[in-house]
């Protein structure tokens, strides 16, 4: 240990030579507790060899050789994944897994696809439809896919033929008017009748006034929002739902109120002579089809024509039936064939 006299010289040292001079005098310090210690406690030397060794055993025999395995097994492990990983990728970026996967996709495709475009055709059963709502399933046809044809071309021959074996076509018969479809059944001139600048025409204003009204404009709020039963488009596709369900009566009330509001509605004009031919009142009938037959619209004309010589019929009118049946027979038209069968029923 150092004596007091040599720690009174400190104040004199440099502060690198104080530090030195606390370490030495630290470690004499120990050294010198640690001789007491040994020498209290009779501890020789070969025994402090024999701590010292154990203690170096413990501290680093079993943790050592722990964190060796430990150490080893993870390298081993991760050494591993890694070539799994290697040898998966190079599998995986191999040609013949490509072509796999593409067979097995066009396999799933084919499949979806047969599975999603099966379908059961419904029975169809053959029966006589009218002419005014037949036109419906053509156009249904015509959304399926065509294979177009080319004509045949035929030798340019000068003489005309003694007699045209071809049946001819009747001109008279093309469409000159829109047709839209409302419950299967053939309404014409739908945006022209029904509305007007793009809006649908109210019909409310064309209606009577009731009696405890002076004026329209006496009417309450309440009943103007009737007014929306009042839309002509909404009058012909109901009128057509009656006429469809042969609610004649009915049908009869709603097409009125559209022929009120204009004459010259070919539909109104065509159904009211159907919906009174089939009530048995074949003057009003004949009436209603003569004037779709002055119509300038001829999408009900060959309709009008044969229902109307069929009222001359139930009308007793023998002779104008006779004629007008005749002259459908002869234009070859959609009704000829029903015409001639009426003919020869009544010879």
């Amino acid at each position: 240990m150092h004596k007091s006299n040599n720690i009174s010289k400190q104040n004199n040292l440099t502060k690198d030579e104080q530090r030195s001079l606390e370490i030495s005098m630290q470690e004499t310090d120990l050294s010198y507790l640690s001789s007491v210690a040994l020498e209290q406690f009779n501890v020789s030397s070969l025994e402090l060899e024999k701590l010292t060794s154990k203690i170096d055993k413990k501290t680093t025999g079993s943790s050592g050789s722990f964190n060796t395995i430990f150490i080893s097994v993870l390298c081993g492990l991760l050494i591993g994944v890694s070539v799994f990983f290697v040898i998966f990728q190079k599998n995986k970026n191999h040609p013949s897994v490509y072509q796999s996967l593409e067979e097995e996709k066009a396999q799933h495709t084919l499949e979806n696809k047969i599975v999603s475009t099966d379908t059961v055709f419904p029975k169809i059963e053959t029966k006589e439809i009218e002419h005014y709502n037949t036109i419906a399933n053509h156009i249904e046809e015509i959304n399926a896919p065509e294979v177009l044809e080319t004509l045949p071309s035929k030798p340019l021959n000068m003489a005309l033929p003694e007699k045209e074996e071809e049946e001819d076509i009747v001109f008279q018969f093309t469409a000159n008017a829109p047709v839209v479809f409302i419950h299967n059944l053939k309404v014409t001139n739908y945006r022209m009748y029904y509305f007007k600048n793009s809006y649908a025409i109210d019909l409310n204003i064309n209606t009577g006034v009731s009696a405890q009204y002076g004026s329209k404009a006496d009417i309450e709020t309440a009943y103007l929002h009737k007014s929306n039963s009042y839309l002509a488009h909404k009058i012909i596709k109901q009128a057509m739902r009656f006429f469809s369900s042969k609610n004649i009566v009915n049908c009869i009330e709603e097409l009125t109120i559209l022929y009120d509001f204009n004459h010259d509605d070919a539909n109104a004009q065509f159904y009211l002579g159907m919906c009174y031919y089939q009530l048995g009142k074949y003057a009003v009938a004949k009436n209603f089809f003569q004037k779709n037959i002055d119509n300038v619209n001829n999408i009900f004309h060959q309709e009008s024509e044969f229902y109307q010589a069929l009222c001359l019929l139930n009308l007793k009118q023998t002779d104008e039936a006779f004629k007008q049946l005749q002259y459908i027979v002869n234009n070859k038209g959609f009704y000829s064939v029903r015409a001639k069968e009426v003919l020869d029923k009544q010879k």
